[in-house]
């Protein structure tokens, strides 16, 4: 790999043995991958955002890099945190959270704790190299923001943060960066992040380019999710409608596609819940809600008679901007809970295991015994 004067100074000690550990950690990583140089980056976002009393490593970590007066040297943020109010046995799993939360504050860590950094505190430009963990995040940055990164893990995005750098691979390239498969799409009624999650069991290692379709932003983030969770995709393109896919010739960069699926209604419906009496719970929000959508999700469930617990799921500054709308007041009144923690931990570690239904492709794919349904599925489960 090649390195620069300044790299070759870090890696020698000259700035602390931890930056040096740090970047050796990522001259590895990019040498298992082939990379060629390190490259900056604007931002990071990391991952590790639980206080879990077995995460001793990584606590032991960042004290190192806190007892040399380590700082991030970009802009970084943070995942959410995992519920410790939820349960008691949470509140015993998650017992370091507010230490956690203390060291990553000394590191000079955002303390934004969302999945969706990019709809307030880290937004990226088109063409930006970052250093990313987060899986919904990454796919949503590379393909709807069209910046650069790849798919990152606890402590290579911790590196990445405190000393600037990333190994270039991957995503970062443009060559990689090229759809290879066609998915037509024959759908009635669409439902982005079934879709997205169709997409993700039938691709494996390759770049999706959907042919066209009107996609809304909410549309675009809760597909990529689902994306990134069922198949491990993390970029993938919209004819006419994302940056790199002007046109499918564009997209392809004029090769031809390596292979055409084509999804059907049926295959979305085959996702969802056929019983949606059964569900006791019902969670929207992974990733994270904005404001607008939680709006519009309250817009639908105001004045209503629910007859089951509902969760949404927030940004926490979009949040503080929802609890000022009219419609906070009337999910308040109807016991509609509105948080900020990651659904997916606040569910996992359970008694007796509450029966969830979501809209959410990430969260049915990753939460043991949830169902699926769409968006009106929800709300009419809410009612039944």
């Amino acid at each position: 790999m090649q390195i620069n004067s300044e790299q070759d100074a870090i890696l020698k000690g000259v700035h602390g043995e931890v930056i040096s550990r740090a970047l050796k950690t990522l001259v590895d990583y990019g040498t298992v991958f082939n990379a060629k140089r390190l490259v900056p980056i604007k931002s990071a976002h990391l991952a590790g955002s639980f206080g879990a009393v077995s995460y001793g490593a990584y606590f032991q970590v960042i004290d190192q890099m806190l007892k040399e007066g380590t700082r991030v040297k970009v802009p970084t943020t943070i995942n959410p945190r995992p519920g410790r109010d939820v349960s008691l046995l949470n509140k015993i799993a998650f017992r370091k959270q507010k230490t956690l939360d203390d060291k990553l504050r000394a590191l000079g860590v955002i303390q934004s704790y969302t999945c969706a950094c990019y709809e307030h505190d880290n937004v990226p430009t088109a063409g930006a190299c970052l250093a990313w963990a987060e899986s919904s995040a990454v796919v949503f940055s590379n393909s709807v923001l069209g910046a650069r990164t790849n798919r990152n893990s606890v402590l290579i995005d911790l590196c990445s943060a405190i000393t600037g750098y990333t190994p270039e691979f991957g995503y970062l390239l443009d060559e990689n960066r090229f759809g290879n498969v066609v998915v037509t799409i024959k759908i009635n009624q669409m439902d982005a992040a079934a879709l997205g999650f169709i997409i993700g069991q039938r691709i494996i290692n390759g770049v999706p380019v959907i042919e066209h379709f009107d996609f809304s932003r909410s549309d675009l983030k809760n597909m990529g999710a689902a994306m990134a969770a069922a198949g491990n995709i993390g970029l993938f393109h919209v004819e006419g409608l994302t940056p790199d896919a002007c046109d499918m010739h564009t997209a392809f960069a004029g090769a031809a596609p390596r292979s055409v699926i084509t999804i059907t209604q049926s295959d979305l419906n085959s996702l969802r819940a056929t019983h949606l009496d059964r569900s006791n719970l019902i969670v929207f929000g992974c990733p994270h809600l904005t404001c607008k959508e939680a709006s519009d999700i309250a817009a639908r469930l105001a004045g209503k008679r629910l007859k089951k617990y509902v969760w949404l799921c927030m940004i926490p500054q979009a949040k503080r901007d929802f609890e000022k709308t009219r419609y906070y007041k009337l999910l308040d009144a109807a016991h509609v809970t509105v948080n900020c923690h990651c659904p997916l931990s606040a569910l996992t570690i359970q008694m007796r295991r509450k029966k969830v239904l979501t809209p959410s492709g990430k969260l049915y794919y990753y939460l043991e015994g949830a169902e699926y349904g769409t968006m009106e599925d929800c709300f009419k489960a809410c009612e039944a």
